[in-house]
């Protein structure tokens, strides 16, 4: 896989430089996981952020009044991103993201990210707009899940 051109593909990015796209490689991993593997875990450390390349993710919380954890989203599409979390510095997953397939995925290391859109104002506007469109479907998502279990 040539990291840089599977970066160069992705919606969420088309706004960054070629110099950009460059300074993220290094802190760029291709990373794959069989099918009920979890990404990550509901407190967990954020770090990073994924964009999915191949396969299903299940984006999924535990709610009080269920013993059960409940999915919010299946992520299947190209490009989609997964674990919005790693972006902010400091910050624990909110969710478990769990693989329903084999799947690919991009790593990206949320500080090296964040180091890159400071760098262009303009670009991080569009990514950082991209984001909150992401963080709103998925708390609609939520929202509609909580409002079937009362």
């Amino acid at each position: 896989m040539d990291t840089k051109e599977t970066l160069r593909s992705i919606d969420l990015l088309s706004g960054l430089t070629e110099d950009q796209i460059e300074m993220l490689v290094p802190s760029t991993v291709l990373v794959e996981k069989k099918k009920d593997a979890t990404l990550f875990n509901v407190g967990q450390e954020a770090n990073d952020l994924y964009i999915l390349l191949e396969g299903k993710v299940s984006i999924q919380v535990k709610l009080s009044s269920r013993p059960e954890t409940v999915g919010i989203v299946v992520l299947q599409n190209r490009g989609q991103l997964v674990g919005w979390s790693g972006l902010i510095g400091g910050s624990h997953y909110t969710a478990r993201a769990l693989c329903q397939e084999d799947t690919k995925l991009l790593q990206i290391e949320g500080v090296a990210l964040m180091k890159v859109l400071e760098s262009n104002p303009a670009a991080s506007f569009e990514v950082m707009r991209e984001i909150a469109k992401v963080i709103s479907n998925r708390i609609r998502n939520l929202q509609s899940v909580v409002l079937k279990t009362l």
